[in-house]
């Protein structure tokens, strides 16, 4: 338990904390997510490191959600042991990726996934912070505080990185300082012009809307033309006291960051909640295949932040499943081109089936 000794124990959240081994080797925030690193070591040999080794979160391990770090944590080369509260834990810091309100909604683990397209990109990733989430479970929480977390939010992606790669232009730049953080989650991405997702520095603000990063987020270090992005601005570490949800796996939070020029198979994190990031010109439709889930009951949905141009995002199915009304068959979901477009689907053993349909999005 948590020693409530310091402001006394009207001030202390209820802490369920272990012990783990954190294999990474960057510093971690209080209130950072971390998951069990499942598949240590050879998969043949029975080894319980599998349930004391922790990494950040990414599209692989999403599934075994450990906890949120107890405290901040330096860098250290080799990894280190941490300390950090499980689920079931009450009123305990949560790191923020977006606003919350005290005792409304939830919000889920987003992982790093997101960053890794290939192209050397931001120092570092921001996997483990809190987002808006919809499944309840292990790497959810409830705030149980009201916290302004973010300076500036573009996730309607309607920032524009200018051609030099390190000028931002967001809506405002009111309390923006040199040294905060801006987390890029995706971008204009059609093969020559391409916004690398991750985490930069505030280098200084121009004025109102403008401000410039100390490295560039264009791949190659340059790009030829201004490109629209998603992403979030703060300052130190934003947290908030929640409590942390127990139960079945939520499974995170990811952001797609969808090429322009189309794609036919686009990479998915299994299960969980999948945000779309918008406001941009699809050269061809951008599918996702869907294929079978793994257990009765897995979940998955699609949500769109913002408008796309000329073509949709679909989602096809690798194996025919169930319609919304629970008698058609389902080969693939459509016309997810608005913002707020969507889908929840959950595979009831040996197909999937639409839980429901959000605005515009279709069955076919």
């Amino acid at each position: 338990m948590a020693d409530k000794s310091v402001n006394g124990p009207q001030k202390q959240g209820n802490a369920i904390v272990e012990w783990v081994w954190y294999e990474g080797t960057d510093a971690l925030f209080q209130g950072e997510g971390v998951c069990y690193n499942t598949d240590y070591g050879t998969a043949t040999e029975a080894d319980a490191r599998r349930c004391n080794k922790v990494e950040r979160p990414t599209t692989t391990n999403n599934s075994a959600f450990a906890g949120v770090a107890a405290r901040n944590y330096s860098a250290k080369s080799t990894g280190q042991f941490i300390e950090i509260y499980c689920p079931g834990s009450k009123c305990v810091p949560v790191a923020l990726g977006g606003d919350v309100v005290i005792n409304t909604g939830i919000i889920t683990f987003g992982v790093n996934g997101f960053y890794d397209i290939g192209v050397e990109g931001g120092d570092g990733d921001d996997g483990g912070r809190f987002y808006d989430g919809v499944y309840r479970g292990r790497g959810s929480a409830v705030p149980r505080q009201t916290v302004t977390a973010l300076l500036e939010s573009g996730m309607d992606g309607e920032w524009s990185l200018a051609d030099d790669g390190v000028t931002l232009t967001v809506d405002s730049t009111t309390g923006i300082a040199a040294g905060d953080t801006v987390v890029i989650l995706g971008g204009e991405d059609d093969g020559t012009d391409t916004v690398v997702p991750g985490k930069y520095t505030v280098s200084s603000v121009t004025d109102g809307t403008t401000l410039v990063l100390t490295e560039s987020a264009g791949a190659e270090d340059t790009i030829t033309s201004a490109c629209t992005c998603t992403g979030y601005i703060y300052t130190g570490n934003p947290t908030a006291i929640c409590d942390l949800l127990d139960g079945e796996e939520s499974c995170g939070i990811e952001f797609l960051n969808i090429p322009n020029a189309g794609s036919a198979d686009m990479p998915y994190m299994i299960n969980g909640k999948s945000y779309i990031c918008g406001n941009l010109t699809l050269a061809g439709d951008v599918d996702v295949d869907l294929a079978q889930g793994v257990l009765p009951g897995d979940k998955k949905c699609f949500i769109l932040l913002n408008d796309l141009g000329t073509n949709d995002f679909t989602v096809d199915l690798d194996t025919t499943g169930r319609a919304l009304d629970g008698d058609a068959d389902l080969a693939e979901i459509l016309t997810i081109d608005d913002a707020g477009d969507g889908v929840f689907l959950e595979f009831h053993g040996s197909l999937w089936q639409t839980m429901d349909l959000r605005v515009g999005a279709t069955e076919g």
